[in-house]
């Protein structure tokens, strides 16, 4: 059954309709294979920078909390978490800004925090 007299023929005139080239489309929104690869390539990698912070994020937690006399371990894994973490905000575009705090030592008084809730 052909699709061109359905719902959706009739919500668009055919000036409109995305890659035609009639006189409604002035400027199409489409990416050459160029700029594809390249949008890719930039998805690929902050899902690996994402991936590296959770995983970095994950361990300093788990040192904080099933070894805090380890403060060197926590220090070192802190500093790679803030590193990973300022790669990923440039990767997507936030600025750094002065008065942000690192988050490494937002987690530790969080860890701190739930664990003298719990003794």
């Amino acid at each position: 059954m052909s699709t061109r007299n359905g719902p959706h023929a009739r919500a668009h005139s055919i000036d409109d309709r995305p890659g035609s080239s009639g006189s409604g489309s002035k400027n199409t929104a489409r990416y050459s294979r160029a700029e594809y690869a390249k949008v890719l390539a930039l998805q690929e990698e902050v899902a690996r920078a994402d991936a590296d912070y959770q995983r970095l994020r994950l361990a300093y937690l788990d040192v904080v909390e099933h070894e805090p006399t380890h403060e060197v371990a926590i220090a070192m894994i802190g500093a790679d978490m803030d590193r990973a973490h300022a790669r990923l905000q440039a990767l997507i575009g936030l600025p750094r800004l002065p008065f942000t705090h690192e988050p490494s030592s937002v987690m530790r008084r969080d860890a701190q925090r739930v664990a003298d809730e719990k003794h």
